[in-house]
């Protein structure tokens, strides 16, 4: 009885308690970058911040590719250099690079539960990470005429990541920090698209967006959800974010299964000695 009760509670809350250290190791990343970054000089986060400016007013919409359908989540026909030993298109792989974290930024939609680092690329171990930045779309650091488009997984059963996004509202806010600086953006725009159709995360002319991109139905995974945010003019601030610390939360998961199990004991060895 006591094996049979055990299994099924591990069962039970095994995504649970997967999910859990998930975002434990969510949390590590967002702190360990949010210190990095902290103790930067102004002037290297300002270099870095222009370098990417200048980036993104190199790109085409020519160059974005579905990164679910894409070997290694980078699109066809561009060249790559080896970075850390992880490779990159050319001119991409140091943007936004701090030295201790592997993390470019943090993006956090409060109302439906994502707190996400971000990181470079598109590949899958990327996307089991974290949200990962699609190659070709704008680096995350704002500014007019500028798409940025963040990744992640859904449906997974060790890790919620995206799969909240398909609780997303036209009218919600979320915010993406990058080298200390906070963008606030509200949900204009919900689509599902086919996994071709990419006009949807082109550039626009004078518009500054954020859109988050997983697949859908969860589990099947033929299209593509799209939750589009327009950047909302205010000062940067490091505090829209920061408010609300990344953290796991407390593992009640662990305290129902240790609970149940010792219920469990208790009942078979007092039944026994009646």
């Amino acid at each position: 009885m006591v094996l049979v009760v055990v299994l099924g509670l591990a069962a039970l809350l095994f995504p649970t308690a997967a999910d859990w250290y998930s975002r434990l190791r969510h949390a590590e990343e967002i702190g360990g970058y949010e210190r990095v970054v902290s103790g930067l000089e102004s002037q290297k986060k300002e270099e870095l911040l222009h370098s990417a400016e200048a980036y993104n007013a190199t790109l085409s919409p020519d160059s974005l590719t579905d990164p679910y359908a894409v070997a290694g989540g980078y699109p066809a026909g561009l060249s790559v250099e080896e970075t850390d030993s992880v490779t990159f298109p050319a001119a991409y792989g140091t943007q936004l690079a701090v030295e201790g974290s592997d993390a470019i930024g943090r993006v956090r939609y409060g109302e439906v539960g994502i707190d996400l680092p971000i990181y470079r690329g598109t590949g899958d171990d990327v996307l089991r990470a974290g949200a990962g930045h699609l190659v070709g779309s704008s680096l995350p650091v704002g500014g007019s005429s500028s798409h940025t488009v963040l990744t992640a997984h859904s449906g997974l059963p060790n890790a919620r990541l995206f799969t909240p996004l398909h609780e997303a509202e036209v009218g919600d806010e979320f915010f993406v920090e990058v080298l200390g600086r906070v963008h606030r953006y509200r949900v204009d725009d919900i689509a599902i698209i086919e996994p071709d159709e990419l006009d949807a995360i082109h550039i626009v002319a004078g518009r500054d967006y954020v859109t988050l991109f997983t697949c859908t139905p969860v589990g099947v995974n033929s299209h593509r959800l799209l939750v589009r945010g327009e950047r909302i003019p205010q000062e940067d601030t490091d505090t829209a974010v920061g408010e609300t610390s990344a953290a796991a939360g407390f593992p009640w998961w662990a305290l129902i299964f240790t609970t149940g199990t010792g219920a469990t004991v208790l009942f078979v060895r007092t039944g026994g000695r009646r």
